[in-house]
C-alpha cells in the first residue's frame, strides 16, 4: 500500500496479489490491523498529507490529486475525521509551534 499511496487502489486487486478473494483478504487484513483495507490506505494517505501540508506549501486541491483523490471536498472530510480538524487549520497550527 505504501508503494502506491498515490493511486487509487481495489479492494479486488489487493486481494489478487496473494490469491485471496476480497472478503477473505479483508477479513484476514482487519484481524491482523484492527482496521478494514480501505481505512488503512486511507490512513496512509492523511499520514502523507500531514507531511505534505507541515513541509511544503503545495495547494490542498493538489495535494488532493497528488495522493489519487479526485474531490478536494471529499479529501477535506476524509482529512477532518481522521485528524479533527481541516487540512488548511492543520498546516496553520504546525506552522505557528
Amino acid at each position: 500500500m505504501q508503494e502506491h499511496i498515490m493511486e487509487t487502489v481495489a479492494l479486488k486487486d489487493l486481494a489478487s496479489l496473494i490469491h485471496m478473494s476480497s472478503s477473505h483478504f479483508s477479513a484476514m487484513f482487519k484481524n491482523k490491523t484492527g482496521h478494514s483495507p480501505l481505512e488503512y490506505f486511507n490512513h496512509l494517505k492523511i499520514q502523507r498529507a500531514c507531511q505534505y501540508l507541515e513541509f511544503t506549501d503545495m495547494p490542498v486541491k493538489e495535494l488532493c490529486y497528488t495522493l489519487g483523490l479526485e474531490d478536494p471536498f471529499y479529501f477535506s472530510r476524509l482529512f477532518s475525521k481522521y485528524m479533527g480538524e481541516s487540512p488548511l487549520h492543520y498546516r496553520k497550527r504546525k506552522r505557528f509551534l
